[in-house]
């Protein structure tokens, strides 16, 4: 795999030196997908910092409650 990645940079900088259109049409779509990949990664760390955060507000706000209230249908089942 090593080997193909850098044929693959080789013949992009031949490409790139040989002028050719080709070269122009790959780069096109690399910075296209590029800009969709930054966005998409952008809108993941917002996204998971806001749910990691609400998820521990609910967590301080309820979870003492709902452990009492495991520990109270726990001591029922027992007796």
């Amino acid at each position: 795999m090593k080997n193909l990645g850098t044929i693959a940079i080789l013949g992009m900088i031949a490409l790139y030196f040989l002028g050719s259109p080709v070269f122009d049409n790959i780069m096109g779509m690399t910075v296209r997908i590029i800009h969709f990949l930054l966005i998409f990664y952008v809108i993941w760390i917002m996204l998971f910092d806001f749910f990691r955060s609400m998820r521990k507000k609910l967590g301080e706000k309820f979870g003492l409650q709902i452990k009492r209230l495991k520990r109270k249908i726990f001591k029922l089942k027992r007796l």
